[in-house]
């Protein structure tokens, strides 16, 4: 009876020892895993990076406090500087290896105020977007702008989700961007869509095709 008892212990213990290394190995993986994310976090971070009004270059960490601008935590320094139209050209932001975001300074068609529009699209013809939120009692509500411009020229409003009765003279402004190239511009004209989605891609094509002609050369 009594190495019946002993050997009910032994296996009792075993398999309690089988749980504990198990439950260890456990631990020592969910360690190790957070200790690679928090190293791939840290090196993102490396990635950001802002452009003075001097055009210098200053790589960091880009934060974003849930109140107020984003800050910027250049690399070997103690104090975060926060991001402004007065002090930043463009700056840019990574979340992960695929997701990233550009936003640059600029005026908006009449206005003289720099803003930080997030760039979409960068070539030839440069994509920007521009996001106003209005309160009022009613509710929020968010209006998307889509401005565009070729090379260092002005910038010029494509398109909107606000209520605009502007549509044909956007389409010219779309084609004082594109419409150099008429055959690209014919394709676009035959789409009979005036979509943000088709605008795109129609920067992507004219952009590509611009790129393609260049390496030709």
């Amino acid at each position: 009876m009594f190495y019946n008892i002993l050997d009910s212990w032994k296996a009792v213990s075993s398999k309690e020892m089988i749980l504990l290394y198990l439950g260890m190995k456990l631990t020592a993986l969910i360690l190790s895993t957070c200790f690679c994310m928090a190293l791939g976090t840290t090196a993102l971070a490396q990635n950001d990076y802002i452009v003075t009004l001097k055009n210098d270059t200053l790589r960091g960490e880009i934060t974003k406090p849930l109140f107020g601008k984003h800050r910027f935590q250049e690399t070997g320094q103690s104090k975060p500087l926060v991001i402004s139209e007065k002090n930043t050209s463009a700056y840019h932001r990574v979340f992960n290896p695929t997701k990233s975001e550009t936003f640059v300074a600029r005026a908006l068609p009449n206005q003289s105020k720099l803003r930080f529009l997030q760039l979409h699209e960068q070539g030839d013809v440069q994509l920007y977007e521009f996001e106003k939120t209005t309160y009022s009692r009613y509710g929020n509500t968010i209006v998307t702008s889509w401005y565009a411009s070729k090379g260092n020229g002005p910038l010029f409003s494509i398109k909107t989700t606000a209520l605009s009765f502007s549509r044909a003279e956007k389409e010219g402004n779309f084609e004082q961007l594109l419409g150099d190239n008429p055959i690209l511009w014919a394709r676009f004209k035959a789409e009979k869509s005036f979509s943000f989605d088709m605008l795109r891609n129609y920067i992507k094509l004219y952009n590509q095709e611009k790129q393609n002609t260049t390496s030709a050369k």
